[in-house]
């Protein structure tokens, strides 16, 4: 039966990790030395290898030629547990397994003595997804574990993990894998398999990889069915349903030489063309992201994972532009970010982009000096420049972005908190400057139960999630609603709040 690429190539043993050197030298110095912690914590971004590499330790600790700095992969043991055969070592997923009879049951089985091999291995996968009933069941088993019992828990967000599991652990981060760690590993795969890959395609693979090389095998898997031959870019860019790096280049040399007509077109082969353009975003967040570091660090850019071929087109384009103007192009794209994943209309949105960086001579390549300072308000979407006379500065200056990224910013703060959602309605919002989100009410109680944190905590994570930066949450009582700006609300929905707000309930529906 056929196997997916990144099974294949799944690390057996430690020295068939690929970017995680530290990782392995510390585990094998720990059961070279017989000084195995009873717990580990692997954190990491997916596909980095913490998975692999429980199941490479479970086997070294087990061989049979061993405690050993390598499993043999030849013994009964090693084969047993590279196979999922043996009893002994458990693997739960924490995404679907998350609750205190799940952890209950786990504690049960590593209470009794291994039966197959030497030591009992726990590996929790996920382990940030347990409830917090079940990491509770889970502490006092960590803080006191049978003997010849090893746990591994692996995460993606260590900060979810309470601190009382997180101490009782010896804590191990996995980074990200470089792109020329990735490209080598691809060259390799292909090779196995018969086939060819050019540069341009295999860094093109790398990149959108993002530092996860599963990723890189499962996006490699689909261009090798995709084509036949020699992978070219061209393959890539079809599967992925990306555009090359010289769309961002003509884009570029358009700004440079004040061609508004020009970009537009470019964008308009891009939409037609059928592309993502959130995805079409993020790479071109990556572009200008890499003509800063390449301006910044000159030839040693490539150790910040620029590849080779476009080192010398990026530095000129990046001498043109200036760091100043290349932020401001950068500002503009993050906001972007923000709002064109859930807009219907994305591509007005990027054409409102390319207005803007012309308007503000963002392609101007003989900017003043003071036309490149970029502050850090510009990197949330479309703010208002408030007017230099004091008395503006007392009213809230809105942003355009605000009206229609709002009803995504309650749709998230509802799941996140009813009780914040519900405040929100019976209060009117605005921008009162470029970091903070003014809300006013009328009622002091409604003013005061909003600025406490319980509520300010969840709006902010919802703000940033949805905008991009970190924004302030100010709490005004005022009259009359003066000088707000009013987002539109649904009166049943205003009465919903009510009744949330104050824990209430509905007496007679028909006399409302």
């Amino acid at each position: 039966m056929y196997q997916a690429l990144y099974r294949q190539w799944r690390p057996q043993v430690f020295a068939e990790l690929v970017g995680q050197e530290h990782v392995a030298r510390t585990l094998q110095n720990a059961l070279e030395q017989e000084r195995l912690a009873h717990a580990y914590l692997f954190c990491g971004p997916r596909g980095t290898g913490k998975t692999s590499v429980a199941r490479i330790l479970a086997k070294a600790i087990n061989c049979e030629a061993g405690p050993a700095r390598e499993p043999c992969n030849l013994c009964a043991a090693c084969l047993g547990i590279q196979a999922g055969r043996v009893m002994d070592v458990l693997e739960i997923d924490a995404a679907s397994n998350r609750g205190i009879d799940d952890i209950r049951e786990l504690r049960e089985k590593v209470r009794y003595a291994p039966v197959e091999v030497r030591y009992k291995v726990a590996i929790i996968d996920e382990a940030h997804m347990l409830s917090q009933e079940a990491f509770n069941a889970l502490l006092k088993t960590l803080e006191d574990p049978p003997s010849r019992v090893l746990f591994v828990l692996a995460t993606t967000e260590p900060h979810k993990l309470p601190a009382t599991i997180v101490s009782r652990c010896q804590r191990l981060d996995f980074h990200l894998i470089g792109i020329a760690e990735i490209a080598e590993r691809l060259r390799s795969v292909a090779r196995s398999n018969g086939r060819t890959i050019s540069e341009d395609a295999v860094y093109l693979l790398a990149e959108e990889a993002n530092g996860g090389l599963r990723d890189a095998l499962s996006l490699l898997e689909q261009v090798l069915a995709y084509s036949s031959g020699e992978v070219e870019q061209e393959d890539v860019l079809a599967v992925l349903g990306a555009v090359g790096r010289d769309v961002f280049h003509l884009l570029t040399e358009a700004l440079l030489r004040r061609d508004l007509s020009a970009a537009l077109f470019l964008l308009d082969d891009v939409a037609v063309a059928g592309k993502d353009l959130y995805h079409f975003t993020q790479q071109a967040v990556r572009y200008y992201r890499d003509l800063m570091v390449v301006l910044a660090c000159g030839k040693e850019a490539e150790r910040l994972n620029i590849g080779p071929d476009w080192l010398q087109p990026l530095t000129k384009q990046a001498e043109a532009l200036g760091m100043g103007t290349i932020g401001g192009i950068l500002a503009e794209l993050h906001g972007l970010l923000a709002e064109v994943r859930w807009t219907t209309r994305p591509r007005l949105l990027w054409e409102l982009t390319i207005f803007r960086l012309f308007l503000s001579g963002g392609g101007a390549a003989q900017l003043a000096p003071e036309a490149n300072v970029v502050t850090i308000q510009s990197a949330a979407a479309e703010i208002s420049r408030p007017e230099q006379s004091a008395a503006a500065t007392e009213k809230i200056q809105p942003l355009p972005s605000l009206t229609r990224m709002w009803p995504r910013v309650m749709e998230l703060l509802k799941k996140e908190s009813v009780k914040t959602h519900a405040l929100l309605l019976s209060g009117d919002v605005g921008f009162r400057d470029g970091s903070t989100l003014e809300v006013r009410y009328e009622a002091q109680i409604h003013c005061e139960m909003m600025d406490s944190p319980e509520n300010k905590k969840p709006l902010q994570a919802v703000l940033k999630e949805v905008f991009g930066v970190e924004l302030a949450v100010c709490c005004v009582k005022v009259t009359n609603g003066s000088g707000a700006v009013t987002v539109e609300k649904d009166p049943e929905e205003m009465f919903s709040s009510a009744v949330e707000i104050f824990h209430g309930q509905v007496i007679d529906e028909l006399n409302r």
